[in-house]
């Protein structure tokens, strides 16, 4: 699994149900998710929104 450090990261928001809803078991941090996100620690849930410390492997051209 690709690693990046903390400041190789930014905030991402995402739906807490929709994320919990798609996965494929439990989430677990660090983790690449659906092959688009690597997810590396929850920052702050907040309502409906969790912010998660991660980055955008499609956008990065990451495979």
């Amino acid at each position: 699994m690709i690693k990046f450090k903390d400041s190789d990261c930014y905030p991402m928001m995402f739906d807490l149900f929709g994320l919990i809803a798609m996965s494929n078991g439990w989430l677990a941090f660090p983790m690449v998710w659906e092959d688009k996100y690597y997810l590396k620690k929850v920052i702050e849930i907040d309502g409906k929104n969790i912010f998660i410390l991660g980055r955008n492997l499609e956008l990065e051209g990451h495979e």
